[in-house]
């Protein structure tokens, strides 16, 4: 009788796995940018924050997360950091200069082990309007696009969102106001899809500062320019001045914009997502932390295939916020249970912030402590790489798949078996096995579903899928 293995996940190096803390900050806000990036993987590996105490500082790793370097302060007057890399493994850094009551957004780079000097995205040599919130992103040709949030002042007295974008090997253009609003503007962010055109979102009650709360987006489409006018993509009931707010958005390997952000509409603060697949937007928005507990500042990643990393601050027990992290699975269409990975138990741990893109890691950053000193705290899991489909003639056999809950696994130096759950919970395990050639595995008291069997030999790790039914 013929079996066919369905999925096969061959791992380049081994899973690794951290949770350290990367250095301490006076700040309980120290990462709680979730609309920009704190933090990025280069082509190389390598991952890279900056973070906030009384000055921006940066860090980076050269070991998926284990090791990080002693921070370094980059600018003392520097607030509101983000952080991008473009194509040639170069750094971007863009804040808000001054401190509290800032005029300026700066920009600078970092290779070679040195920081540029500034350059201005939006100066204000009248210092009528403050401006806060900067968020960096790149595209394809190494171009810079920057939203950022500017005080309301005369006839526009609430807040605005202005961008601006930089040419690679030309300069700032001029900055516009892209929400135009009654409503006070805030929180904006911004993706870029796989044309180059620009996704911007951010908070806003539109033209009644008394309607309800809602995320906004507008974009700009190469060689057309902005949308004439924003459109409410939340769609969502509720209101109160953080009833609706904090969105975070990524474009996948497809094109394909995923946006989260935190919503009451229910009563309760959830996460709520919506996808936009060739231009057309969800109708209806997914809840996934779908708790009866607060949750808060999400941010969200994406891979190579399109699965999605979604991370979040869940008040656990309605006492102290932990880390939250949930999977969307691309080839098996289901969001995984959520998962504390933080587990401090009686200390808050707020503000998570994430990549855009995940390469080799898996990688979250967040504040945590009741008080000062705080902890910047990383935690990163290897990415499994290089899913192909093979057959049942490769050298390591998994039979029957599917299977009713026995089965039998056929290799000359197996070592090591572990089994874990599509939320990735670890069922099984036998860690004892001297170079056996055959090992059978009983999982008949668990559910019928996919679960992923990690299998180590002398030679390598591969993970395999079967299917209980």
């Amino acid at each position: 009788m013929k079996y066919i293995i369905l999925i096969i996940t061959l791992i380049i190096v081994n899973i690794t796995y951290a949770q350290v803390a990367i250095g301490e900050s006076t700040q309980a806000s120290a990462t709680e940018r979730n609309n920009a990036r704190l933090i990025v993987e280069d082509t190389n590996g390598n991952l890279h924050i900056v973070y906030y105490d009384n000055g921006v500082f940066y860090s980076f790793s050269d070991d998926s997360g284990s090791n990080w370097t002693e921070p370094t302060l980059v600018d003392g007057t520097g607030r509101n950091p983000s952080l991008a890399i473009d194509t040639d493994n170069i750094l971007h850094l863009v804040y808000k200069l001054g401190g509290i009551n800032a005029y300026d957004i700066v920009h600078r780079t970092y290779s070679n082990t040195t920081w540029s000097e500034i350059d201005y995205v939006y100066h204000d040599t009248n210092y009528i309007a403050a401006v806060s919130r900067p968020v960096l992103a790149i595209d394809s040709e190494n171009n810079l696009h920057c939203v950022w949030q500017k005080a309301g002042y005369m006839s526009t007295p609430n807040s605005e969102i202005w961008y601006n974008k930089y040419i690679s090997g030309s300069d700032w253009e001029t900055p516009v106001n892209i929400s135009n609003s009654f409503g006070a503007s805030e929180y904006p962010t911004l993706t870029i899809d796989n044309d180059n055109n620009v996704f911007a979102f951010w908070k806003d009650s539109g033209e009644d500062i008394n309607n309800d709360k809602m995320v906004l987006y507008r974009k700009f489409t190469i060689g057309t320019g902005w949308d004439v006018d924003y459109t409410n993509i939340s769609n969502t009931t509720g209101n109160g001045s953080y009833a609706t707010m904090d969105p975070c958005a990524v474009t996948d390997s497809n094109g394909d914009i995923h946006l989260v952000w935190k919503d009451s509409e229910s009563g309760n603060r959830e996460i709520l997502y919506k996808k936009c697949t060739a231009g057309i937007w969800d109708i209806n928005h997914t809840n996934i932390s779908n708790t009866a507990e607060a949750s808060a500042h999400p941010s969200i990643s994406t891979d190579s295939q399109g699965n999605l990393y979604v991370f979040w601050a869940e008040k656990i027990g309605g006492v102290y916020y932990e880390i939250a992290y949930k999977k969307y699975d691309i080839a098996l269409n289901t969001w995984s249970n959520f998962i504390n990975i933080s587990n401090s138990t009686s200390v808050e741990s707020e503000y998570p912030n994430t990549p855009t893109h995940i390469n080799n890691t898996i990688s979250v950053v967040w504040t945590e402590g009741d008080i000062s000193p705080f902890l910047v705290i990383y935690w990163g899991e290897g990415l499994l790489l290089n899913i192909e489909e093979f057959n049942d003639n490769l050298f390591i056999s998994l039979f029957p798949n599917p299977s009713t809950g026995i089965f039998t696994i056929n290799n000359e130096n197996i070592q090591s078996i572990t089994v874990t759950n599509s939320n990735y919970q670890i069922v099984y395990a036998s860690n004892k096995l001297t170079h056996s050639n055959k090992l059978q595995v009983n999982l008949t008291e668990y559910v019928k579903g996919i679960y992923f069997v990690k299998i180590q030999t002398d030679a390598l790790v591969v993970v395999k899928k079967i299917i209980l039914e």
